[in-house]
């Protein structure tokens, strides 16, 4: 299911990966390319091998939605990263969820609850920043 051009993720692909990461966006420590492989296979394909872990983040990188954690081998998603996982999950409330709740009516009515997002990203930054994060 590896639908891959060029070396790099098919769109849809790129999606769940980001998704994927946004899983590990509470975890001050950060993911590694074994946990990363761990929750592709259950998301996406039972096939997702740790070599697909080390390339597939690497556009993401370039796009400085995540960062390594110098001296280690993980990754962390960063501020910019943590606002595209927000905005696709505010877009997936807005759009898709109402769609579904049409069609199945057990759904609850409001799907895209409200979150003080601002405020948890400016209390993760200063608490990164302190130094209080194990590093």
């Amino acid at each position: 299911m590896r639908g891959s051009t060029a070396g790099r993720p098919a769109p849809a692909q790129e999606l769940v990966l980001v998704a994927a990461i946004a899983g590990f966006c509470h975890l001050i420590v950060g993911f590694d390319n074994r946990a990363l492989a761990q929750r592709m296979r259950v998301l996406l394909d039972p096939g997702y091998s740790a070599q697909h872990a080390t390339q597939d983040p690497r556009p993401l990188r370039r796009k400085q939605a995540i960062c390594r954690i110098p001296g280690s081998r993980r990754y962390q998603l960063t501020g910019s990263g943590r606002a595209v996982a927000v905005l696709f999950t505010k877009a997936y409330g807005r759009i898709p969820g109402p769609g579904l709740a049409l069609l199945d009516p057990p759904l609850p009515d409001d799907l895209a609850m409200p979150s003080p997002w601002r405020s948890l990203t400016r209390e993760l930054d200063r608490f990164v920043g302190d130094g209080l994060a194990p590093g």
